[in-house]
């Protein structure tokens, strides 16, 4: 074996090492661990909102539990779960609940699109350089953010909850 391949086996095993041994926002989504977001004031950001103006999550969440989805156009779970969103709207809003679409990587063009073609009519946030997908430490979408009124992060899902109740009860 000569030094080369021995340098890439050490090189291997030292990054195997690290993502075993290391704790992240990565390998806890990925080996189904608690988010470490749970229990933590959700991350504000700002963004514009399709045919909008730039928008604060705060601003806009208001005080209110929340959902916040993180999806895009080209995912067919997203498309699902956000299906069943503009279904369930008027449910959610009666239980005081704000749903904040975040639409990950995707340009205004797209999105709109999308929703005016498929009769979705909900405020989306436009996260098209994937910042706050990044600062989130999204693995994928569909991600479900579960936010209650003291602006904690109460779960973290990969898909809609059929019972909110069971989960804002949770804070």
């Amino acid at each position: 074996m000569n030094i080369m391949n021995k340098k890439i086996i050490i090189l291997a095993l030292l990054i195997i090492a690290a993502v075993v041994f290391a704790p992240s926002t990565v390998q806890s989504q990925f080996f189904y661990m608690e988010n470490e977001d749970i229990g933590k004031p959700v991350k504000d950001f700002t963004l514009k909102i399709a045919n909008g103006k730039e928008t604060s999550l705060k601003e806009y969440r208001d005080g209110k539990k929340a959902i916040i989805f993180f999806w895009a156009t080209w995912c067919p779970h997203c498309r699902v779960q956000l299906g069943n969103l503009n279904k369930d709207q008027d449910m959610i809003k009666k239980k005081e609940i704000k749903i904040i679409l975040v639409d990950v990587g995707e340009s205004e063009a797209i999105v709109s699109k999308y929703m005016e073609k498929n009769k979705i009519n909900l405020d989306v946030f436009l996260d098209g350089e994937s910042e706050v997908s990044d600062i989130y430490g999204l693995i994928g979408v569909p991600t479900f953010y579960y936010v209650g009124e003291d602006g904690n992060v109460i779960d973290v899902q990969h898909s809609l909850a059929d019972d909110f109740d069971k989960i804002f009860t949770k804070s």
